[in-house]
């Protein structure tokens, strides 16, 4: 995949917009010679066709004409370059956000977050850009300049050399700019990161920054990045800011040297009134598609860098990658997930998890306990594939789960993390997720899940809105919604990630006993004993390593680490 890909199907429309735009340049080139003719032949004593009204009046209706063909190419080439560059950039966000869900959590944290977002908004609108000014002016532009130079040879030789002179210092200046603005962009688009990641941190870290009194400190660095980010763009807009007035002088002093050049029209160089008039017109054509030519090359060099990200950030393969196998339904008592000598490292000198052995069958309910840092979610992330193991293997129904295509994979199970997260919309939307469902099986989820009373608690009901990442709820009633979304998605494994840890001992038992009434295969992963004494196996981990299985009485007799969690909780309670 490239940033350009999804512009190949509309390649015709690329190739047409231009060609369109040069039919629109014929009509400018020409009308300007028409003029001449009108007042060098129809209007000035001694003309050919001086007083013919048919000649003046027929000319002034192909002056006409040629302004409705090029304004009529004009729209169609504004519509067809609106129409497929919109698109373009719809395809381009949808392939970037496709590429975003294929890469793993690490991938994408080793990336940067505040940089994928740049890509996604930024960098794709200014490729769109990009797009838009190269199908309007890429043919527009140099065509009338160029034309202009040419038409003003074929009227007089030295204005022709006084327009081609003037010009091409335009042009030196508009070469300066455009070989030194890509690394400056670069450069800014390097300082935007920066500055996002700053806001990101200082969002995302407000209570942490309250808590101990660093509003001033984080404040300055924001300011310090904030003005840096400032002076960089000031530096870009600097060297841009020097185009239009240079470009407007030289132009306007060709303007001049015509006018001059006119006053000595018999004597010298024979450049008639006509002539004059045709000249100031193709000098102001061709000022205005030096500008229009700089605004192209601005574009350019956004949508270089920009394109340049985008490869780059496609050019990563993703590490977690899916095979063709296809879930096939397991009988009771049947293994559904298996791990055997485990091992995962995260790049520091001591594994995550190491020789892990573990066994998940169907209709079981398998606890999973051990202090932070013991290595519980990493090992839900093995099951669900969020991570592969550097050494060990994991079956999923006998087969290696590298085998399993990872959508039918993660189809099975409903997975609530110890983080919850709402989506911004409505209740409803946070619990179905897109999936059609009766009014009684949101209910029953909600009673099972204990969060009836939080739906009844908002004046709208399922129709209550939701702010982003949740934050118009608290941390118990989060936690219970996402429940409730786990039992209304209906997959028929349960995984638990420390998922009632908001809730107190009362509303954690209930929750547990009406998820066991229906009867799902059921990973509970806790830090709380007695959330998972009684589950049928139990497995203690202590940095990163099972140190104890078995059911409750057993480990209490075997494995000093879970008794000592045990006592102290039952001890505090």
């Amino acid at each position: 995949m490239r940033a350009l890909t999804p512009l190949k199907k509309y390649r015709f429309r690329v190739i047409l917009a231009p060609m369109l735009k040069g039919v629109e340049c014929l009509c400018e080139l020409a009308i300007p010679f028409i003029v001449r003719a009108i007042i060098d032949e129809g209007l000035t004593q001694g003309g050919v066709y001086f007083g013919n009204n048919g000649f003046i009046f027929g000319l002034c209706a192909a002056v006409f004409g040629l302004s409705v063909l090029g304004f009529a190419a004009t729209m169609v080439t504004q519509y067809v370059s609106s129409i497929t560059t919109t698109r373009f950039s719809y395809e381009l966000k949808q392939n970037l956000f496709d590429h975003i869900g294929k890469l793993s959590q690490k991938q994408l944290e080793d990336y940067g977050t505040s940089k994928v977002m740049n890509l996604v908004n930024s960098s794709s609108f200014a490729l769109q850009s990009g797009v838009q000014m190269f199908m309007r002016l890429l043919v527009r532009a140099p065509m009338l300049v160029i034309g202009s130079v040419i038409a003003a040879f074929i009227v007089n030789v030295y204005a022709g050399l006084a327009v081609a002179g003037l010009l091409f210092l335009c042009a030196m200046v508009i070469l300066f700019v455009t070989k030194v603005t890509p690394k400056r962009y670069k450069a800014l688009t390097d300082e935007l990161d920066s500055l996002n990641r700053m806001g990101d941190d200082a969002i995302l870290g407000s209570r942490v920054v309250r808590a101990f009194n660093r509003e001033e400190e984080s404040k300055e660095l924001f300011a310090e990045g904030s003005s840096s980010c400032k002076k960089q763009g000031i530096r870009v807009a600097r060297i841009n800011a020097l185009v239009n007035p240079l470009t407007f002088g030289f132009v306007n002093l060709a303007v001049v040297l015509v006018i001059y050049l006119g006053s000595f029209a018999k004597a010298t160089t024979g450049i008639s009134v006509g002539s004059i008039v045709a000249l100031v017109s193709f000098l102001t054509q061709s000022l205005n598609a030096l500008i229009q030519f700089t605004r192209l090359l601005t574009s350019l060099s956004k949508a270089y860098e920009a394109n340049t990200r985008i490869n780059s950030f496609f050019a990563i393969e993703p590490d977690i990658v899916g095979g063709d196998r296809l879930i096939e339904s397991a009988a009771k008592g049947d293994c559904l997930f298996e791990l055997r000598g485990a091992c995962v490292n995260f790049g520091g000198e001591n594994d995550a998890l190491s020789q892990v052995d573990f066994q998940l069958n169907k209709g079981e309910k398998v606890g999973v306990i051990g202090g932070t840092g013991s290595g519980k979610s990493t090992l839900i992330s093995l099951l669900l594939r969020f991570l592969d193991t550097q050494r060990g293997e994991v079956f999923f129904e006998g087969h290696p789960i590298r085998e399993y295509d990872l959508d039918s994979l993660r189809s099975v199970c409903a997975f609530v993390s110890q983080k919850p997260q709402l989506f911004q919309g409505t209740i409803r939307e946070n619990l179905t997720l897109g999936k059609e469902c009766s009014e009684g099986e949101i209910d029953a989820a909600l009673k099972d899940a204990l969060a009836d009373g939080v739906v009844r608690g908002k004046e709208a009901g399922l129709e209550s809105r939701v702010d982003e990442g949740g934050a118009n709820f608290s941390g118990g009633q989060k936690q219970r919604l996402l429940i409730a979304r786990a039992l209304l998605s209906g997959r028929e494994v349960l995984i638990l990630d420390d998922a009632t840890s908001a809730l107190d001992y009362k509303s954690d038992l209930a929750v547990r006993q009406n998820i066991e009434r229906r009867g799902n295969t059921m990973l509970l992963v806790s830090q709380r004993a007695t959330s998972v004494k009684s589950c049928d196996r139990i497995y203690v981990l202590d940095q990163g390593k099972v140190v104890g299985v078995g059911k409750h009485e057993e480990l209490l007799a075997s494995c000093p680490i879970y008794r000592e969690i045990y006592e102290a909780q039952v001890n505090q309670r």
